[in-house]
């Protein structure tokens, strides 16, 4: 059974930060078999943890755990496409 591509995401991460799985650990506060297990495909990060790797990503890849983590991102670039233009004065709701 082949790896889940989120799998090779978070193992791709790891290595792009050159960080061992046990630094990798701790910046999510989980143990060193956790991030095993997520490399490895046996377990799936949290929302939250994704949240944070997307922080931690390049911009080419942080979109990708954003949306895994559940975040609407286009929602994100409508929001920023709109503070960039000039508009009327926004009503508080």
């Amino acid at each position: 059974m082949a790896k889940p591509d989120w799998a090779d995401r978070v193992a791709g991460l790891r290595q792009y930060l050159g960080l061992l799985q046990t630094q990798f650990a701790e910046l999510f506060g989980v143990t060193q078999a956790a991030v095993s297990q997520w490399e490895n495909g046996h377990r799936e990060p949290s929302g939250d943890n994704y949240l944070l790797m997307g922080n931690l990503a390049d911009e080419a890849n942080c979109i990708w755990f954003w949306e895994r983590a559940g975040v609407d991102v286009n929602r994100i670039e409508r929001l920023a496409s709109a503070r960039k233009s000039p508009s009327k004065k926004s009503q508080k709701i």
